[in-house]
């Protein structure tokens, strides 16, 4: 019997989906291995802890995530602010596992525990991101005269309230969120 390859996207993603269905405590290296139906020397040789697989599936999903999103932070921060609220909306339908993940977050993920490398790929890019938010903000905040506290609260999050109640049910995000959430945003910042 020819023996199958799997790809490391394929462990994850079925890491992903544990994760929506059972929770953080349910993806295990031996769950993952069964639910992918793939064999433990394939996982371990990939992630030789459980730890070393969900810092994995955080940073490749972190990096999903923002790819798109850091082109969006240019030019007029209203403008801004506003297409990252209805991406960040869009790429949650469009990415429902992926945007468990990152609902469920990387202190439930045990991110103190990932091997030294993932932590520092994961801090490098929190404050890479974090920079970018800090910006909007200010620019934000000497556009529209309000309040940091109301800046976060509109450009930040709101997006994230919007498809919370969605992703804790497992229902669809609704095809009009993103805009509604967008018009919200610009509604709140002009």
């Amino acid at each position: 019997m020819a023996r199958l390859v799997h790809d490391t996207d394929h462990i994850l993603d079925t890491a992903a989906r544990l994760l929506r269905d059972t929770g953080p405590a349910g993806v295990t290296v031996s769950a993952v291995v069964r639910a992918a139906g793939v064999s433990s020397g394939s996982v371990y040789h990939r992630f030789p802890d459980r730890a070393a697989l969900l810092g994995a599936l955080w940073t490749r999903t972190l990096a999903r995530y923002h790819t798109a999103a850091y082109p969006l932070f240019d030019g007029d921060p209203v403008e801004a602010a506003t297409a990252l609220a209805e991406y960040t909306v869009r790429w949650c339908a469009d990415n429902p596992l992926d945007a468990h993940v990152l609902l469920t977050g990387a202190a439930r993920f045990g991110a103190d525990a990932w091997p030294e490398a993932v932590r520092a790929e994961r801090e490098a890019e929190n404050e890479r991101w974090n920079a970018a938010i800090r910006d909007l903000v200010r620019r934000l905040c000497d556009r529209t005269g309000r309040s940091r506290t109301a800046v976060l609260l509109a450009a930040v999050d709101l997006p994230t309230a919007a498809v919370r109640r969605y992703l804790v049910s497992g229902t669809p995000i609704p095809d009009d969120l993103p805009a509604v959430t967008a018009q919200t945003v610009r509604g709140a910042l002009n």
